[in-house]
């Protein structure tokens, strides 16, 4: 059964009976030391949502994990999430291998992005909903032929994004404001893709520059946790913020 992880930040009483806590309170500064926002000493259950801003991978990171792993126990969190950006630099591989050893002895999931998953081979790999080309399905399919479905994460991303066409990479993020500002200005006719799992409209910006604006709502979010579901993902993460409002919604099966 695939596992709902939802991102909460601490601030929030977000919550789902069938969404499993992901902690965004944690992350791991220069030393490398563990660093967080103080949870209220009641809080039990979930896992661990980490990110390193702040740490360049120099330092010894075994003290560090003994923080990490010691929270963990400390609040009955039953996995760890590593959200990091880039390459695995400096003391960064040294860092997920050692809590992915931990991780599988206390029988915890660890889930980590693509780049570091030859150094959690326990642990799931994150893989990201956003595709500008080809189809989500097909994204998850080369994840799962690599990983297998069980060690596959779909980590979710609520998309507002502009392309100039024609579209090379990633579009320029618009705010949920501006994207409703200009639908509600351009009147455009809006079509859903169902390979993309989001729904999308085109402009001609001043000049000329065709333009395409990709974005997401509650029904394409729904769409991208059934077929996570559908493919038997070992778990898929949603954006707590974005979806605080509508998570019945999402998760109506």
């Amino acid at each position: 059964m695939t596992q709902v992880l939802l991102a909460v930040h601490p601030s929030t009483n977000l919550s789902h009976p069938q969404a499993t806590a992901a902690h965004m309170a944690y992350r791991i500064g220069p030393g490398p030391k563990l660093l967080g926002v103080r949870l209220p000493p009641q809080l039990r259950g979930g896992v661990m949502l980490l990110e390193a801003r702040g740490w360049d991978g120099s330092g010894d990171p075994i003290p560090c994990c003994r923080q990490i792993l010691w929270e963990c126990r400390h609040r009955g969190y039953s996995g760890i999430i590593c959200d990091f950006d880039g390459a695995p630099v400096g003391n960064f591989s040294r860092l997920v291998h050692i809590l992915d050893r931990n991780c599988q002895a206390q029988g915890w999931t660890l889930d980590v992005p693509a780049q570091f998953s030859s150094f959690a081979p326990g642990g799931r790999v994150l893989v990201s909903s956003v595709v500008t080309s080809g189809t989500l399905q097909r994204r998850i399919q080369e994840a799962v032929e690599r990983y297998g479905a069980p060690r596959t994460t779909l980590a979710v991303e609520w998309v507002r994004e502009d392309f100039p066409l024609p579209a090379q990479h990633r579009g320029a993020p618009i705010s949920k404001q501006h994207l409703e500002q200009q639908m509600e200005r351009l009147e455009p006719a809006v079509f859903y893709d169902r390979g993309l799992c989001a729904h999308y409209y085109t402009y001609m910006a001043a000049g000329g520059q065709a333009h395409f604006v990709l974005y997401d709502t509650p029904q394409s979010v729904h769409a991208k946790v059934q077929l996570a579901q559908s493919m038997h993902l070992g778990a898929v993460l949603l954006p707590g913020p974005e979806v605080e409002g509508c998570l019945e919604q999402i998760l109506t099966t």
